[in-house]
């Protein structure tokens, strides 16, 4: 009988553990299927491999812009999620996600450079949103290399976390602006409202997270 309470307990962690991660990977087949169900007018004058590379880049893209707002959700992390999987868990999946962001990066823009022809690559006003998306990709790149080379560039933990959180922030942003306005697929109705309500969220959860942090320093002054 003494048990039962932590046996409860113990299920009812596995269930919500079970929901965050399906509620996860819901996001992520979301957001892949709009590559299909939304197709983008790119790829309407695209055939063979061209075509095949065009829609496997803009899937990466996806892939990195999920696993964008999820890095976010882990860099905050919150009572709850540390409480559900650990701290050293989270900030596992922390440094593995922003490997993994990088790749994702690297390979969208290098597939869906390459049918388009590098010679091509796109410069000027009219293709601002390109050039939000490659400000966005070295911010990446420079916040993963230095977040697992930081004692070997001689960064102070202290300045580097500043700088790293303020990147953080402005990638949230970028990513946020890049896809609204480079692929006509997010024009529709049904992404749009989606990734705007799914940024949404995350900055609400970031905003309630910093909120009740700063209320606890406040009552431990006290």
């Amino acid at each position: 009988m003494n048990n039962s309470p932590n046996k409860l307990t113990l299920e009812k962690r596995w269930v919500q553990k079970g929901v965050a991660i399906g509620f996860y990977l819901l996001l992520v087949c979301g957001a892949l299927t709009i590559a299909f169900v939304y197709e983008s007018t790119t790829l309407w004058y695209k055939i063979g491999m061209d075509k095949t590379m065009l829609r496997t880049g803009q899937l990466f893209g996806l892939l990195a812009a999920v696993q964008l707002l999820f890095q976010i959700i882990l860099a905050v992390r919150g009572k709850f999620l540390e409480e559900l999987f650990g701290v050293a868990t989270l900030m596992r999946w922390h440094r593995v996600n922003g490997i993994a962001i990088s790749l994702f990066a690297m390979c969208h823009v290098a597939l869906v450079t390459v049918p388009e022809g590098i010679t091509n690559f796109p410069i000027g006003k009219k293709y601002w949103p390109e050039m939000v998306g490659v400000v966005l990709f070295f911010v990446i790149l420079s916040m993963a290399v230095s977040s697992h080379f930081r004692q070997q560039l001689g960064l102070v933990y202290a300045h580097w976390r500043v700088v790293h959180r303020i990147f953080g922030h402005s990638a949230l942003v970028l990513v946020t602006v890049h896809i609204f306005f480079v692929s006509d697929s997010f024009r529709e109705s049904v992404p749009k409202t989606a990734l705007a309500g799914v940024v949404t969220a995350v900055i609400i959860f970031v905003l309630i997270v910093k909120l009740k942090g700063r209320r606890k320093q406040v009552r431990r002054k006290t």
